[in-house]
């Protein structure tokens, strides 16, 4: 699939969420597509991953586990982030996790990295602060979206400051980790894609306050 045809295709997968899971009618579907469409996303960061290598794959599966795991902590310490747990909607769970979480992270990761590649942002330490700004910054549109949709919930139905602190200092560390590898992750697929994050989200949002 060409880089255009693709890009189209996650405009249509996305904007097709957007929409099908705020319909009545159409809501429990397109919500049960959810772990899908994430599978889908961080399929296509893998196959059109530029300049590929082994080292690459293994530093970013790593991160992958690396997030799922620190998610578990959290999930069952409530120490990381606050207290939370999460629901069925993001599909299949180990150890009250769900696998797709981690494959989240990643794509994250990939797009904002893309992103503070393209503006040449100076220094390993300033990239990787401005690429976990950015995706802190997309969990403040992602929080009440994730719980209208069950992705999961917080104690008390309050995000507390604490999550957005520690999403930075995690996010921080994982760019410093893929940085430090020396690997690019400068493309337009992967900056598309954080811009389509950026927009679902904040549709959902936009629909959610009317």
């Amino acid at each position: 699939m060409s880089g255009v045809n693709l890009k189209r295709f996650l405009i249509v997968l996305y904007a097709a969420g957007l929409i099908g899971m705020n319909l009545p009618a159409t809501s429990q579907l397109f919500v049960s597509l959810v772990p899908l469409t994430l599978w889908f996303t961080g399929f296509f960061c893998l196959y059109y991953f530029p300049k590929p290598s082994m080292a690459a794959y293994l530093t970013l599966g790593s991160i992958v586990v690396a997030s799922w795991f620190l998610e578990v902590v959290g999930v069952r310490t409530g120490k990381i982030f606050g207290e939370y747990y999460y629901g069925e909607t993001l599909g299949f769970k180990v150890m009250e996790v769900p696998i797709t979480i981690g494959l989240n992270w990643m794509v994250l990761l990939l797009g904002s990295s893309a992103v503070v590649e393209e503006w040449n942002v100076g220094g390993k330490i300033g990239r990787a602060a401005l690429g976990a700004g950015m995706m802190t910054a997309l969990d403040l549109l992602i929080e009440p979206v994730a719980m209208h949709f069950d992705f999961w919930q917080w104690s008390g139905g309050q995000v507390p400051l604490q999550n957005f602190g520690a999403w930075w200092l995690v996010s921080f560390f994982f760019h410093w980790v893929f940085q430090s590898g020396e690997f690019t992750s400068k493309s337009s697929l992967f900056r598309w894609i954080l811009l389509l994050q950026f927009m679902f989200f904040l549709g959902h949002w936009i629909i959610l306050q009317s």
